[in-house]
This record gives C-alpha cells, structure tokens and sequence, in this order.
C-alpha cells in the first residue's frame, strides 16, 4: 500500500493535484463547450477532490489503519450522487449520461494521478478525449442502417395508444421521446421522434399502429407491405 512506502515530497504531491486538475479541465472544458449541466469548474473540482482525498488517505493518515484504497472506493461511491444530478429527464428521454460518465472519469483521473501514475493517467486522458470527440461523429455510420424519423399521431386519448408504440419500439432496441402534445376536439396530436429502428422494422410498427381504431392519422404514413 501507498500509505507503507516512502512518501514523496509535498512538492511532487502538489504536481499530482495540478496533473488532476488538468486532466479534469481537459473534460470540463469540453462539456462547457456544449452547454452541459456539469462543465469546467464542476468537473476541475470533482478531479482535484477526489485527488486530495487520495493522497490524504495514502500519506496523512498512517498506521495499521491507513489504507488508501479505501478512499478510492468511497470516491467512487460518492461520485455517483454528482453524476446522479448532472442527469435530467425530459419526457421520454433522458439526457446528461455522457456527462455523468465524464464526471466519474474526472474522479479517476483524480485518484490515478494522486497514486502518482503520471503516464497511465496521460494516456488514460488522451483515450478519453478521443471517446468524446471522436465517438460522437461516428454514430451516423455506425447507425448509418436504422433511420430517424419524426412522426405527428393524431389519436384518441385515453387509449394507451403512445405506450403500445413506445413497448414496441423499446422491443427492437429503439427510442422515442414526444416532441409536442396538442388536444383539440377530443383528439390528440402527438409529435414524436423515433430514432434506432431500422427502417422496414419501423414501417412495419407504424402499419400495426395504424390499425389501431384509436389512431385517426399518421403522417408521413407507413408505405404497404
């Protein structure tokens, strides 16, 4: 364990807090980019945090007692309830996981710089910077084979007509989220978007759907079989 070797000077101790702090920064300063919930303060603080609690467990306390590992383990615990709130629910959806993800990595980054593994905390930096940056502009070919469609519903309400299609959809591994609910003259007209579905498949819901003797109208409708 850490807290049985020599420690190092508080000098080299204050350079693993700045590693932290750059590393957490590096994240940070990308989700502030793109207005998230949790950005470059909130992510630079979860990083220093979680590498001033380390190197405290490792070298502050000593004796039988001291185990740094177990500080680890409750960062990452408490780690979860940060991540918890960066996440929101929007209708159907629910958006601020990547952000939750970055946070835990930022808490990581925290520990595994205050361990003193300099290298393997670079790397681990640059692996997720590539994650976020890159991963994200390959989802059009990696879903490239499914569509993303928008649809308007005009259905009767009452009839639990949105969580048969929601079942459906979630059975062939897709998502929806409604987009505008609208009630007019005992019918309701509901925008939704359904993405992840593969196109014949999607048809193929939207053709049962419309079968329904709830459902007035679907626009763009399905294509025949």
């Amino acid at each position: 364990m850490l807290a049985s070797m020599t420690a190092p000077s508080e000098l080299e101790l204050i350079a693993r807090l700045a590693l932290a702090v750059a590393l957490g920064a590096v994240l940070g300063l990308e989700r502030e980019t793109h207005h998230k919930t949790a950005g470059l303060r909130t992510h630079t603080l979860v990083a220093l945090g979680s590498a001033l609690f380390t190197i405290s467990g490792a070298f502050a306390v000593v004796g039988l007692q001291a185990d740094p590992s177990r500080v680890a383990a409750q960062v990452v615990t408490g780690i979860g309830f940060i991540g918890a709130g960066a996440m929101i629910r929007s209708g159907l959806t629910i958006t601020g996981i990547t952000t939750a993800a970055t946070l835990w990595m930022a808490a990581a980054f925290g520990v595994a710089a205050a361990m003193g593994l300099y290298i393997v905390s670079l790397a681990a930096g640059g692996m997720a910077l590539v994650v976020i940056l890159a991963f994200g502009s390959l989802k059009p070919y990696v879903l490239s084979p499914r569509s993303r469609r928008r649809l308007d519903i005009t259905h009767i309400p009452g009839r639990d007509t949105l969580d048969a299609l929601i079942t459906a959809i979630g059975e062939v591994g897709g998502r929806l989220s409604v987009v505008e609910t609208v009630n007019e003259e005992g019918l309701r007209h509901t925008s939704i978007t359904v993405w992840g579905v593969a196109t014949p498949e999607l048809n193929r819901l939207l053709r049962r759907l419309a079968e329904r003797d709830d459902v007035v109208d679907i626009s763009p409708p399905p294509p025949p079989a």
